[in-house]
């Protein structure tokens, strides 16, 4: 498999990219669960035949819950290429694999590669939409795999895996300031910036669970540097200017997102550090920015299975 995801729930599973649909875990009903706004994730491949029919059951769901009260917001997004500076390749590498996965799939190397965002103010809103049920429903008959034959293509037996799981929002940020109480990580939720011509990137990792305290605040306090700082420093209109091959200038980031998995996997905590920039070169040089790489430190220290930043595009937008 071309895709490495790191989430799951051990190492084999790890080493595969994707815990099996069938595997998945069954949200939590019991016991000690997330109290304010809530993203269940999903992570996904689409054989090219099916990408239609994927777009057409994705949008047909945003649309069953849009009146639903908990509901906030779903988004679709499409992963196009591999952030390198985020490796610490050496300088010209630099943003050599911003459309890898896209020049895959036009070779027809890859699938489709999608990440799927679907907001709700609640926990309790969330188990009422039931998402993992309606994905399985709506998304999953159209998940198998499709390859050319001499007979003409093969669909698989079973559909490919997919991932999913329920995460918070720990801090988030956009070009005018930084939130955290429920009702202002809410308000952010519902109108994200994700605009078509924008890049996303969002990088995966695993902490230690018993870390988690203090990876917090340093996640936060890189948060801060990767909202509010630019280049050239001296930029008058204190946005920063943009990013080029043959420059380290960068715009601040349009938005940023710290989310945390609401629930360990074993001893291991996931984390999805989620950012929509202007441009893939804009992100790329902020990671040679020495004030990123200052607070970076001690979120990488903490880091035992990553990072993986993909870059992505909106396909859907829907709230």
């Amino acid at each position: 498999m071309n895709r490495r995801i790191f989430f799951g729930a051990s190492a084999s599973l790890l080493a595969t990219g994707f815990i099996p649909s069938s595997e998945a875990a069954v949200l939590p009903t019991i016991g000690q669960q997330p109290t304010g706004p809530v993203t269940f994730y999903l992570e996904f491949r689409v054989s090219p035949p099916e990408n239609s029919a994927v777009l057409k059951a994705v949008t047909r769901m945003a649309h069953s819950w849009k009146n639903s009260p908990g509901f906030l917001h779903l988004t679709l997004k499409q992963m196009v290429g591999d952030s390198t500076m985020v490796k610490n390749y050496p300088e010209s590498y630099k943003g050599l694999l911003a459309s890898a996965y896209l020049d895959g799939l036009k070779a027809h190397r890859q699938p489709y590669f999608y990440s799927l965002f679907i907001r709700f103010a609640s926990y309790r809103s969330l188990l009422e939409a039931a998402p993992d049920n309606v994905f399985a429903q709506t998304v999953g008959p159209h998940l198998n795999a499709i390859t050319p034959g001499p007979s003409g293509p093969t669909k698989s037996e079973r559909p490919m895996a997919w991932y999913q799981g329920v995460f918070e929002t720990i801090a988030a940020g956009n070009r005018r300031e930084i939130v955290y109480s429920p009702a202002d990580v809410t308000a952010f939720l519902r109108s994200p910036s994700d605009a078509a011509n924008l890049t996303t990137v969002a990088n995966h990792v695993f902490i230690k669970d018993v870390d988690r305290p203090q990876f917090d605040l340093d996640v936060v306090a890189l948060l801060k540097v990767a909202q509010q700082t630019y280049q050239p420093v001296d930029a008058s209109n204190h946005l920063g200017l943009s990013g080029g091959r043959d420059n380290r200038y960068y715009r601040k980031a349009v938005s940023t997102e710290i989310l945390r998995n609401a629930f360990p996997d074993g001893a291991l905590r996931a984390y999805l550090m989620h950012g929509v920039w202007d441009s893939v070169l804009d992100h790329e040089n902020s990671h040679l920015d020495p004030r990123f790489l200052q607070a970076a430190g001690p979120v990488g220290a903490a880091v035992v299975i990553g990072p993986v930043e993909p870059f992505y595009e909106t396909r859907l937008s829907i709230g």
